[in-house]
């Protein structure tokens, strides 16, 4: 019996030890609890927040950039488009198989292809289908399927493909950011590309905001919209014309600038061969994005005679009527100079030397001019420096020859042979003949409207007066007997006083530090003459089946300032 209590007491013993041990275990583990939901909590819960709280950069969205029309509205040249991005979560899909059939059928893709992307169970993300059609994708989402979803992408997009492309540039991603390259995209990429917020919250699962306690720390600011002085119509027609004449003519590649002589405005800016912003990629021959107006130089032969005739002018050196005997060549040293044809005039005056394109009537007025008095004036109408147009990149020309000295580079000089401009840089020049003797810095950018609709507007700027009014109103007079009796009349238009001029320009061979077989034909012309609306400049590079600008490129400039004319309601100046 007292065996029997003994054990008894024994396991009621045992049975309070593990009671006690339990109770002491709760005691520590409450004790545990206290230290760290009351003690410790404030440096737990901003452990835990720390896991979910995140900073965030919200991009903002990037400026358009627009051309005119001659009414003021705006024809968007580049902007941008939103698509949808059909997205996976693997291992949220219970059927991968049918899924992949399901994506296969209805977008007309690869089964197999979708399938793969669907393969891992472990995956969280995948982009099985980019730049979705937005109707498309509503429709896709009525059939609910569990891991399938859309996001937005925001893609920069160029409407109207190759038009205006060098002047426009495109944009390339770099660390998931859109970046400027060329032209205005380039030029005012601070300006398109705004500035990014920041917004502070708490993270879902998917590691996106949620909206209930997102907090922003710096707002975003949105692009500016950057208007061109470009008119869209006058660009159509003049890269039109443009290709026409490259075609025709089989050159290597050419160029087309339209602006308005009293004001610098730029009204259309095209090379040829182009390129497509919207797939630049593709392009293997980087050049075609560089602008070959501001961004290539060229020896353009006769086109520059009138410059060099205005300085004449204008120190009362000559007058249109004075004259000299064309003997048909000029010696210089141990060089001849000749005329363009070979041929001897006679005694010619110096309205003929411009009519005739005679090289050697230019050599007599450069003689009587002298080196100082003939450098100071290509330099004061630009030659040699930038114009300073509102493009990246622009380079300066080069007429450092004449620091030498010696007379031939200077006689060569005087009918654009040995010296080098950039069609900007020539068609700025002879906007100032057009412009009764005033430089003009020639620019694109009209207006940059910010995010909240305010506008900066460019203003023209005078650079100089080059010449005096008096020089600018002879020598345009002088221009329209070019257009009327240089080259048959082709570059003329009915009822409208026009001036212009021819240049053809052999290419240099680097090689043999000569002259190749290549020439490079440029035409600048402006109308109405005594008022001008507009300028003209027109280039092609190595053309075949016609040694001379005055063949290929004054029917070009007909049809393009024709239709200039006509699209302005200019009314007729000749009676």
């Amino acid at each position: 019996m007292k065996k029997k209590r003994k054990s008894e007491d024994e396991i009621g013993a045992r049975i309070k030890l593990i009671l006690l041990f339990f109770f002491l275990a709760l005691t520590a583990l409450a004790a545990r609890l206290f230290v760290l939901q009351i003690v410790n909590h404030r440096t737990y819960a901003k452990a835990a927040a720390g896991q979910h709280q995140t900073v965030q950069a919200a991009d903002p969205e990037r400026g358009g950039i627009y051309a005119q029309d001659r009414n003021g509205a705006l024809i968007p040249l580049a902007l941008n488009k939103v698509y949808k991005n059909l997205i996976a979560s693997p291992k949220l899909i219970a059927d991968p198989d049918d899924a992949a059939g399901v994506v296969a059928d209805f977008f007309g893709v690869d089964r197999e292809m979708i399938r793969r992307k669907l393969g891992n169970p472990e995956d969280g993300y995948e982009i099985l289908l980019k730049r979705v059609d937005t109707d498309r994708a509503e429709e896709f989402t009525k059939k609910n399927i569990a891991g399938l979803s859309f996001e937005e992408e925001r893609r920069r997009i160029y409407p109207h493909g190759t038009r205006a492309a060098q002047a426009v540039g495109f944009v390339s991603k770099e660390s998931n950011e859109e970046v400027g390259r060329y032209g205005i995209e380039r030029f005012s990429d601070v300006d398109l590309k705004g500035e990014r917020g920041v917004a502070e919250g708490t993270q879902n699962s998917g590691g996106f905001l949620v909206a209930l306690g997102r907090r922003i720390l710096h707002p975003q600011k949105n692009g500016s919209d950057v208007v061109l002085t470009i008119d869209d119509n006058v660009e159509m027609k003049s890269e039109e014309v443009l290709r026409a004449a490259k075609e025709k003519w089989s050159a290597d590649s050419g160029g087309v600038l339209v602006l308005e002589p009293a004001t610098g405005r730029i009204l259309a800016m095209a090379g040829d061969p182009s390129f497509d912003p919207n797939d630049f990629g593709k392009e293997k021959d980087l050049s075609v994005f560089l602008n070959p107006l501001t961004q290539s130089v060229y020896e353009l032969g006769s086109v520059l005679k009138p410059l060099t005739m205005a300085g004449a002018l204008d120190a009362n050196i000559i007058t249109p009527a004075s004259t000299y005997t064309d003997t048909g060549e000029v010696k210089i040293g141990g060089y001849r100079i000749k005329n363009f044809d070979g041929n001897a005039y006679g005694l010619q005056t110096m309205t003929q030397v411009l009519e005739k394109s005679l090289n050697t009537g230019m050599v007599h007025i450069a003689r009587m001019m002298g080196h100082d008095q003939q450098k100071d004036i290509l330099e004061r109408f630009g030659l040699g420096t930038p114009a300073g147009v509102d493009t990246p990149g622009e380079v300066a020309g080069n007429i450092a020859n004449l620091n030498a000295g010696r007379d031939i580079d200077f006689a060569t000089a005087a009918f654009g042979q040995g010296i080098s401009v950039t069609p900007m840089q020539l068609a700025a020049a002879v906007g100032v003949i057009a412009n009764g003797g005033k430089l003009m810095r020639p620019y694109v950018i009209d207006r940059i409207i910010d995010d909240a609709g305010n506008e900066t507007k460019k203003t023209p700027v005078v650079i100089r007066e080059v010449i005096r009014k008096e020089t600018a109103e002879t020598l345009t007079k002088m221009l329209v007997s070019v257009v009327h009796n240089g080259f048959e009349n082709h570059a003329g238009v009915k009822g409208y006083f026009v001036a212009g001029k021819t240049g053809t320009a052999q290419i240099p061979n680097p090689a043999s530090r000569g002259y190749s077989d290549k020439v490079t034909h440029t035409f600048v012309g402006y109308a109405p003459a005594f008022h001008p609306k507009f300028l003209v400049l027109l280039q092609l590079n190595n053309p075949k089946g016609n040694r001379f600008a005055a063949n290929t490129l004054t029917p070009a400039f007909h049809d393009l300032a024709e239709y200039m004319l006509n699209y302005y309601e200019i009314p007729p100046d000749e009676k």
